[in-house]
C-alpha cells in the first residue's frame, strides 16, 4: 500500500506543491479586480521590469521581449523569477491587439509557475474601450475583432470565448511595488490619501464604471496630459514639483508612467527625472508615434524599490543592448 502512495505522490506531488503559489496570485476573472496591486515583498524576484504602450504592435513586442529574455522562441515565459509590470495601452493603433492580449493571457500563469509574476495594468485605451467599445479610438481593434467574428460588446462585457474581455476587466488601475507607483499616466490625484485611492479604484472598477472621471476623466491617473490647458504637465515645472510632492506624501519614492512618448524630451526612449522620482517608459511603439521597436525598464536589484533612494535602473533594447537611463532635472530651474 505504501508503494502505491509513493508512486501516486511522484505523479501528482509536484503539481500539489504549486497550488499554494498559484492560489496566491490574482486570477484573470472579471470579478476579481483588486483596483490596485500592492507588492511589498520583492525578495522572491530577481529583477523588476516594466514597459508600456505596446498598442497592438505584436511584432515589435515579441522581438523586444525575446531580446530582454522575457520570452523564448516559442513565446513562452523565460524570465524565471521576474516581476514584469505592463503599464497599460496594450490595444489600439497597431494591427494585432488580439495577439498582444492573448500573449498576456498565456504568460500570466506561466510566470507564476516559474516563480515570477506578470501584472498587466489598465491604460486609457483599455478603459475607454470598456466604457464604450464603439469609441473612435478603437476602430482598428474593432475591425480586428470583427474579422475574427468576435463582438466588441461581448469583449467589453467579458463574454468573448478567447477571454480578451475578462483579461481587460481584471486589469488594475495601478500597481505599487515597494516605494514605486506604476500607473499609465502617472498623475496621482491631488488631496487623496492612499487608502482612499485604493478603495476608490477597487469600488469603481468592481462597478465597471470605466467612464467615471476617476478612471477616464481628463485629469485622471490614466488620461492626464495638460494640467493647464495648452501646456503639457511635464513641461510645467510647478506641475512636476506638485506631482513629486504628492508621491512623497504617500511615503513613496517615485512614479513610473507611459502614455506620453515625448515627455521630458525623451523621444523614442525611456528616461528619468529628478534622481528617478519620475520615470517615463512610453518608448513610442505606436504607429502614430515613433514606431519604435520599444524599450523595457529594468530595476536590476528589486530591493532598491523598497528604499527612499535613487534605484539602479537601465533600459533594455530590442537589439539586446542595455543602456543607462538618461536623467534630467525637471522640477527646478
Amino acid at each position: 500500500m505504501n508503494s502505491i502512495f509513493r508512486r501516486l505522490f511522484r505523479l501528482v506531488g509536484p503539481a500539489l506543491l504549486l497550488l499554494p503559489i498559484i492560489a496566491a496570485q490574482p486570477s484573470a476573472r472579471a470579478d476579481s479586480n483588486p483596483g490596485v496591486v500592492q507588492i511589498d515583498n520583492l525578495k522572491p524576484f530577481t529583477q523588476v521590469l516594466a514597459m508600456s504602450d505596446a498598442h497592438g504592435e505584436y511584432a515589435h513586442l515579441t522581438k523586444l521581449l525575446t531580446a530582454a529574455g522575457v520570452i523564448d522562441g516559442s513565446k513562452d515565459w523565460a524570465a524565471g523569477k521576474t516581476l514584469f509590470i505592463v503599464v497599460g495601452d496594450s490595444i489600439d493603433k497597431g494591427p494585432d491587439s488580439m495577439k498582444v492580449l492573448a500573449l498576456w493571457i498565456k504568460l500570466t500563469p506561466q510566470a507564476v509557475q516559474k516563480g515570477g509574476r506578470l501584472v498587466v495594468l489598465l491604460g486609457n485605451h483599455e478603459a475607454e474601450f470598456l466604457a464604450n467599445p464603439q469609441n473612435k479610438k478603437a476602430v482598428i481593434f474593432r475591425a480586428e475583432l470583427a474579422k475574427a467574428g468576435i463582438s466588441a460588446q461581448d469583449v467589453a462585457d467579458g463574454k468573448d470565448a478567447k477571454g480578451l474581455g475578462k483579461l481587460m476587466l481584471s486589469m488594475p488601475l495601478a500597481a505599487r511595488a515597494g516605494k514605486f507607483l506604476f500607473a499609465h499616466a502617472g498623475w496621482y490625484p491631488p488631496k487623496m490619501a492612499w487608502g482612499n485611492f485604493v478603495a476608490k479604484a477597487q469600488s469603481t472598477l468592481k462597478a465597471k464604471k470605466y467612464g467615471d472621471d476617476f478612471i477616464t476623466g481628463p485629469h485622471s491617473i490614466l488620461e492626464e496630459k495638460e494640467e493647464t490647458p495648452g501646456t503639457k504637465w511635464y513641461d510645467d515645472k510647478a506641475a512636476v514639483t506638485s506631482l513629486e510632492k504628492r508621491i512623497a506624501a504617500l511615503n513613496l519614492y517615485g512614479v513610473v508612467f507611459g502614455h506620453q512618448p515625448k515627455a521630458f524630451g525623451f523621444k523614442g526612449k525611456l528616461g528619468g527625472v529628478d534622481h528617478l522620482h519620475i520615470i517615463k517608459i512610453d518608448s513610442g511603439m505606436a504607429p502614430d508615434a515613433e514606431d519604435s521597436p520599444g524599450e523595457i525598464l529594468r530595476f536590476k536589484h528589486p530591493g532598491d524599490l523598497l528604499k527612499m533612494a535613487e534605484p539602479d535602473a537601465d533600459r533594455m533594447q530590442a537589439d539586446g543592448d542595455h543602456k543607462k537611463l538618461d536623467v534630467i532635472n525637471a522640477s527646478n530651474p
